[in-house]
């Protein structure tokens, strides 16, 4: 079967076949269509903003997140060595000048706007979930309900957009850049982060990838996608680098050690909530959590990977 890339416009096949929630539980089976002339992938699931609204509402588990413990000091910049060390660099807000005035677009529970914070900058964040606002009023982040589309900040303009992990969770991914470029200062930036489907994980693993994260990754990207989306936006693009986190690596791992089965939840993703069945072996996922400290902190291997441009994240800035 194949069909018109949404993108260029070529035709697309089959890539991936048969993938399922293995983190919070969604039903259904979906393939990942390819485009053989620019590379764009795309899931085999038909959304809309409000369908996209109660998925998220649902399955996601930030429902479940205690705000209680919560520390605004806790989420700080920190030394630059040991977040590249640890891979951390491939957070958009650690690309943004102290002191800018900055838009975090999906900014979740608000750590990146907390980062934000204590670099000096102005910092305000989107997110359709409502669930964060019990951080955000705990925290007195400035986060507002809602998405791009909502244009709910139609008077203000940024010095950054940034958008970490985001990107691959719009169904239309170069209307969203033009709708980011509009709320840019002439001079602004917009920085994404987002899982590379060239990756040598991906390229080892192939559908037991962490990343696939079905069915809420609608997009997958490489080098060469991201730039012809880039293309159609008329924003120009001043760096592109991969940069892997040492985490997902001690995720990846687990991926691969842990059986799965479709429509169960996972403990390790879902906070508070149960799995629907027995298919976890918990007293081997404690084991693997201790080892996750050492991978976060040494796994230097993945510095390596990053300089063949490897890497499991895209780190992408660009420009008016």
């Amino acid at each position: 079967m194949t069909s018109k890339c949404i993108i260029c416009k070529g035709k697309t096949k089959v890539w991936i076949k048969d993938l399922f929630d293995d983190r919070h539980g969604f039903p259904g089976l979906f393939n990942v269509y390819k485009c053989g002339d620019c590379g764009f992938s795309k899931t085999d699931f038909k959304t809309s903003k409000k369908k996209n609204a109660e998925l998220y509402k649902k399955y996601y588990p930030r429902q479940n997140f205690d705000a209680k413990g919560i520390k605004k000091e806790d989420y700080q910049v920190g030394n630059r060595l040991r977040l590249w060390r640890k891979g951390l660099l491939f957070n958009a807000q650690h690309w943004v000048k102290p002191g800018s005035t900055v838009l975090d677009v999906g900014c979740g529970l608000g750590f990146g706007l907390m980062e934000l914070e204590s670099m000096g900058c102005k910092a305000y964040g989107i997110d359709p979930d409502k669930n964060v606002l019990r951080v955000a009023k705990k925290m007195k982040l400035n986060i507002k309900i809602g998405t791009m589309e909502d244009n709910l900040f139609e008077n203000k303009k940024f010095d950054y957009i940034i958008a970490n992990q985001v990107l691959e969770h719009m169904d239309e991914p170069a209307r969203f850049l033009k709708l980011c470029k509009k709320n840019l200062k002439k001079n602004g930036k917009i920085i994404l982060s987002l899982p590379n489907t060239d990756s040598l994980t991906k390229r080892m693993f192939g559908k037991n990838w962490l990343h696939w994260h079905i069915p809420y990754h609608l997009n997958h990207f490489s080098k060469k996608s991201i730039k012809v989306v880039v293309v159609k936006t008329g924003l120009k693009i001043d760096s592109i680098k991969t940069i892997s986190p040492n985490l997902w690596t001690g995720l990846q791992i687990r991926r691969l050690v842990l059986p799965y089965k479709m429509g169960e939840r996972d403990v390790f993703w879902d906070g508070k909530k149960k799995t629907r069945g027995n298919n976890k072996d918990i007293s081997k996922d404690n084991n693997l959590r201790k080892y996750f400290g050492l991978i976060e902190e040494y796994f230097f291997i993945n510095r390596v990977v990053d300089l063949f441009g490897l890497g499991e994240s895209l780190l992408v800035i660009l420009s008016r």
